[in-house]
């Protein structure tokens, strides 16, 4: 097994000698998401001498061969299946990654980035009212109000400066938002057989974001610590946490980890306090609080 895998912690050969993980641990396994997304903030002050669409490029591209070498074993699947089901998914999948980033980075143009992040970060709430609505999710007022807070928590988090009013902006942040959250919606209720989903995904979302680069971009030959910052961005916060938050978020308790992605800011402004590139302040504190509350009011009904 990589070193890869056995960091993940779930590779699925691995898990196939071991009795059947419990739903719990499934949850717990889809939150390792957060702090591991939370990385990409720091990591991406050093990747910034790139154009936006050629980092992702290279991020995408890092992650597929990464992910190719840990759902390997998955792969063997797809000889059991047609040739082209295992695509469904797969470009399921770069839809929500690439096109939630590209849409992010578009909007960025015309509102703060801040305030782009904070409506972008909606994906959460739309996850739990989109499964409602779909019966895939039972919502109570105690679910509504932990969705209300987590927002609440992530708003009080990103505040800062004057808010823009640009609709074009405002749109192409919710987009990114939507984007990732039918793509979760997607995963809890696609049944079949998906193979190495994630390598494919990656893989798709790396030639869409090269085509982007080639069409809008300069190219700039990065210095080796950006490319080696890009390269770890596509190893921890691209390939572990989207494998982690795919297996936990189909297996686990997907209305729980829908409230918890709101802590992934916190925990994104706790590591660059820690690494003393931003300041501890009472908004992170009260922040913290209310999400806590949030994940508290949100957790499975016994």
């Amino acid at each position: 097994m990589s070193t890869t895998a056995v960091f993940c912690g779930i590779s699925r050969s691995h898990l196939r000698w071991r009795r059947p993980v419990s739903p719990g641990i499934w949850t717990l396994i889809g939150a390792l998401a957060i702090p591991l997304w939370a990385t990409w903030p720091a990591l991406s002050l050093r990747t910034r001498e790139m154009p936006a669409f050629e980092c992702l490029t290279l991020i995408f591209l890092v992650a597929s061969l990464v992910l190719g070498v840990i759902e390997r074993p998955v792969a063997r699947v797809d000889a059991q299946i047609s040739t082209w089901r295992p695509w469904i998914p797969a470009l399921a999948f770069a839809v929500g990654e690439s096109g939630s980033a590209v849409c992010f980075l578009l909007a960025t143009h015309y509102i703060p980035a801040a305030e782009a992040n904070l409506i972008a970060y909606l994906w959460p709430g739309m996850i739990a009212g989109i499964g409602a609505v779909l019966g895939l999710f039972r919502l109570r007022i105690r679910h509504v109000t932990g969705i209300a807070l987590g927002f609440a928590g992530a708003a009080i988090l990103m505040a800062g400066g004057t808010l823009s009013v640009s609709f074009t902006g405002m749109g192409l942040a919710l987009l990114s938002g939507v984007a990732w959250a039918i793509y979760c919606i997607f995963r809890l209720t696609w049944r079949e057989p998906c193979g190495n989903l994630l390598a494919r995904g990656f893989a798709l979302s790396t030639i869409l974001c090269g085509i982007m680069h080639l069409l809008l971009e300069p190219s700039v030959m990065p210095t080796l610590g950006g490319a080696a910052a890009a390269g770890v961005v596509g190893i921890v916060p691209a390939a572990c946490a989207n494998l982690a938050w795919d297996e936990g978020f189909r297996r686990g308790d997907s209305q729980l980890l829908a409230v918890m992605a709101y802590a992934t800011p916190l925990v994104s402004a706790l590591l660059l306090t820690v690494l003393g590139l931003e300041s501890f302040t009472w908004r992170l504190l009260i922040g913290a609080v209310v999400i806590g509350l949030a994940g508290v009011l949100s957790r499975a009904d016994p």
